[in-house]
């Protein structure tokens, strides 16, 4: 037993490296090299975990040339036009200025029934309404409205609202996230004086977001959850 504990974990420490460097992508969005790739190094990876007269090098050794194929097979299609337009997919254009291109729908053997399945999950109910529909190289369908079908935005109405960024999580469960406050530009001294506006100390505060404008957002912790932590000092 100790023996396949060991090579699970060797096997599953070199995976976790090897993803890592392959980069941080959900299961629909791989290609079909990086999909490849993945299914490669899962029969791998089985091998000495499940005969353990197998040597661990016929593992390592394979993943590790697998994953440097890929590695640079990616770096020689970013840099070279030629090799990329010749090797790599490109994407199709299912609608092209409101016209559904039959073609292009034929060659991607897509059937109009999953088309129109694909732009009920972006919204669309009408294909009438997409100015360009695009099955980019992930299996992922783009749609782009047409104008009249977009949502209205600031510019539309000549407004220019601040940009107010994205929610930073400062405080979570009465810890502080350093990183977010960097993040933000501020310190310590600035989250003790706002945690003072609002009256509560820092660890009675559930959830403190901020964004980038300094709009913020405290959520205190429950009562019930104060309480059980004030009864547990006075035992």
């Amino acid at each position: 037993m100790i023996p396949v504990l060991f090579r699970t974990f060797i096997v599953y420490l070199l995976l976790h490296i090897v993803m890592q460097l392959m980069g941080k992508r959900q299961i629909a969005e791989l290609e079909m090299s990086e999909l490849i790739t993945t299914l490669l190094l899962s029969e791998l990876a089985v091998l000495p975990i499940e005969n353990v007269n197998v040597p661990l090098a016929y593992a390592i050794v394979p993943i590790v040339t697998v994953v440097t194929l890929e590695i640079g097979s990616s770096v020689l299609l970013t840099h070279s036009g030629t090799l990329r337009a010749r090797s790599a997919n490109t994407p199709g254009i299912l609608i092209c200025r409101g016209e559904i291109d039959q073609q292009a729908l034929s060659d991607n053997r897509m059937s109009l029934d999953e088309f129109f399945a694909a732009l009920r999950q972006q919204g669309i109910a009408d294909p009438r309404e997409v100015e360009y529909a695009i099955l980019e190289t992930n299996g992922a369908l783009s749609v782009i409205p047409r104008t009249e079908h977009r949502p209205v935005t600031p510019s539309d109405l000549a407004q220019s609202p601040a940009e107010r960024g994205i929610m930073h999580l400062i405080i979570s469960n009465g810890a502080v996230n350093r990183r977010s406050l960097a993040l933000l530009g501020k310190d310590t001294a600035w989250l003790e004086s706002l945690c003072r506006k609002r009256g509560l100390p820092l660890r009675d505060i559930f959830c403190l977001m901020c964004d980038d404008s300094g709009q913020s957002v405290l959520i205190p912790k429950s009562k019930k959850s104060t309480a059980t932590r004030k009864n547990a000092k006075k035992r």
